[in-house]
């Protein structure tokens, strides 16, 4: 059965605890990375992933926490002997940016790398992104100030969990209509701040959506206040913690 792997659950600055936010979906033998914050393959190595299970990445915004760690994890699986290609999912201006990190460090351009295969998501409602072993991810635009990102929907096609990660956002419609009827919805909780959610914003929104679960993620270190959030969704809210698992 696949899950989601909770890689890291800090917003921008991390600490002991809690690393920069990313997410694995995983079954066996394979997973496809979601952001790419810390050192990815550390993270995943911790977990029981190998670098060969990484079948691709989607990236949900260029921003720097959601972003770092993509030369780590190239040059990683390119020093393991990597050949396969690896794709890498995410809005327009997110592969730019991703391209020009990875020339930064000669990395599309070492002899014998493995390729990189870029795939612009565009930004339109209910973008059927890829299937893989069985689950449908799907994405939606977010509004997160100025900046290009999407949100994410886990379908097992043969039934099963769904479950919605809302990346960085404020309380928007978009992020309701794709979370509608999930059982999981993953939403930021950074706070009050524009192109951000607080916790009781980000309850506001699994309400409306009328998810079955809320868990907070992408939240300053060490963590939150749930209350705000239990007063405004009647389901069970919690906070994401680095390694917790959810089944789809």
């Amino acid at each position: 059965m696949p899950d989601l792997l909770v890689l890291g659950t800090a917003a921008s600055v991390p600490d002991a605890e809690h690393d920069t936010v990313g997410l694995a979906l995983r079954g066996p033998g394979w997973a496809v990375l979601v952001d790419c914050g810390g050192s990815p393959l550390h993270k995943l190595a911790r977990r029981g992933v190998e670098p060969d299970h990484i079948r691709a990445a989607i990236l949900t915004h260029r921003h720097t926490d959601h972003l770092y760690g993509l030369p780590m994890l190239v040059q990683g699986l390119w020093l393991n002997g990597r050949e396969e290609p690896l794709p890498l999912y995410g809005p327009p201006e997110t592969l730019a940016v991703a391209r020009r990190l990875l020339d930064l460090f000669h990395l599309t351009r070492q002899p014998r790398i493995f390729t990189l295969e870029w795939h612009p998501v565009p930004l339109v409602p209910g973008f059927r992104v890829l299937e893989i072993e069985g689950v449908w991810i799907t994405a939606t635009p977010t509004v997160h100030a100025d900046v290009q990102a999407i949100a994410l929907r886990f379908d097992p096609a043969a039934g099963g969990r769904s479950i919605v990660y809302s990346s960085d956002t404020e309380p928007c419609p978009a992020v309701i209509r794709l979370a509608a009827g999930a059982d999981l919805l993953l939403h930021e909780a950074t706070g009050d701040y524009q192109g951000h959610s607080s916790p009781a914003g980000a309850a506001a929104v699994a309400r409306q959506a009328g998810v079955t679960r809320l868990v907070l993620i992408h939240y300053p270190a060490p963590g939150v206040d749930l209350e705000p959030a239990a007063a405004e969704f009647p389901g069970e809210v919690a906070l994401a913690r680095d390694g917790d698992t959810y089944p789809l």
